[in-house]
């Protein structure tokens, strides 16, 4: 018989026994997915956002890594705007806030120039763009639109403060379909900011934009700005890539994310060293006939082991499948409905599935080499 055809039996035989270990593992596993899944998610959509603008260079307060709490005088943008190589500058204010007496937290809204670049790139769905006469007026993401019920001419409440929806626009992505965007100065007076705005989004020359060393030689001037005293500016200028991965609310997402599944993943394991351990001592007087009749000691590890991975493997099968319907399920719910892209990309399944493999090798190590090592006198002689 061979060696893949004694481990299928062996699992057979205990079959509720290893079907409740790879839906152990397949938990750990989906649980994996769809956190890693929705914090990578998040961070790529926001990348996409800007790069989907045509922001080569964002800056931003240096040292300050919540992009929330960033904050520039508006009027630096008029310096930056001097620089060669700079083709254009959008003053942008971004806060979380609430609609409607809190029932939708949370919710991404911009402030910008009406004549500003990013205002330029919407995509229209309905209505029009936000003008400079517009005062407290709003333009939503379709999604966020659909979400909250309204359309344009509609009013809609935003931190207790009325505004009219003028424009509905198509998003480049789930997230960005879920935001909003008022004019700089309306949101700058909600929010109690006045001339203040969180970065400040630059496109560069075309030809400038493709030569990394021109790029790096304008940040490098941006982050050298003095004001009228002589004192820097403390200004930090990134590509989008950058300034994204490099904020704290992305690293948060991933550290919970890592940190939660790797316990899910750990539980896992000690679940299946538990299954693979009494499965030892269960056929302990088979393992001592199989080694009475010539069986290695090799082969009984590697008997045991196998054991452990084939159950880790289809554990992996059927988390993987469970994590891309959960995250489907979650991207519907009104929670996180236009935040949870609902896809997974193959590197975090190939990331999952090699975690749960991880997971049988670290639950079936002990239990092989147990098995290996029992006497053949002993193991003949267990009742």
């Amino acid at each position: 018989m061979r060696l893949i055809d004694l481990v299928v039996q062996n699992l057979w035989q205990r079959r509720a026994r290893s079907l409740l270990t790879c839906l152990g593992i397949a938990l750990a596993v989906a649980t994996t997915l769809a956190l890693v899944g929705f914090s990578s998610g998040l961070e790529r959509s926001t990348v996409e956002a800007y790069e989907g603008r045509e922001i080569d260079v964002i800056i931003a307060r240096s040292g300050v890594t919540q992009r929330l709490t960033s904050s520039l005088d508006e009027h630096i943008g008029e310096i930056v705007r001097q620089i060669q190589g700079v083709r254009a500058v959008n003053p942008s204010q971004t806060d979380m806030v609430s609609f409607g007496e809190g029932s939708l937290v949370g919710v991404p809204v911009h402030g910008w120039p009406a004549a500003g670049f990013a205002m330029q790139t919407l995509s229209i769905a309905s209505g029009r763009r936000l003008q400079p006469k517009d005062h407290d007026c709003v333009m939503l993401g379709q999604s966020l639109a659909a979400t909250l019920n309204k359309t344009v001419g509609d009013e809609i409440e935003i931190e207790l403060h009325k505004f009219r929806v003028v424009g509905i626009y198509a998003g480049l992505n789930v997230y960005d379909n879920m935001t909003a965007v008022t004019l700089l100065p309306d949101l700058q007076a909600l929010m109690d900011r006045p001339g203040q705005v969180t970065e400040f989004q630059l496109t560069l020359d075309k030809q400038v934009a493709r030569d990394k060393y021109a790029v790096d030689n304008i940040r490098k001037q941006i982050e050298s700005l003095h004001d009228e005293q002589g004192r820097r500016l403390g200004l930090a200028a990134m590509p989008a890539r950058q300034f994204v991965e490099g904020s704290t609310e992305a690293g948060l997402a991933r550290g919970m994310a890592w940190g939660t599944s790797i316990l899910a993943l750990l539980i896992g394991s000690f679940g299946l060293l538990n299954t693979m351990l009494m499965s030892v001592l269960e056929r302990v007087q088979e393992i001592g006939i199989l080694k009475a009749l010539g069986w290695r000691t090799i082969g009984i590890a590697k008997m045991i082991l196998l054991e452990a991975l084939t159950l880790s493997l289809l554990g992996a099968i059927i988390g993987a499948a469970a994590g891309i319907v959960l995250m489907r399920v979650l991207s519907t719910t009104s929670l996180l409905g236009g935040l949870l892209e609902p896809n997974l990309s193959p590197t975090t399944i190939a990331a999952g599935v090699a975690m749960a493999l991880c997971i049988g090798a670290l639950g079936g190590l002990y239990p092989a080499i147990r098995a290996a090592k029992l006497s053949v006198v002993e193991a003949l002689r267990y009742e």
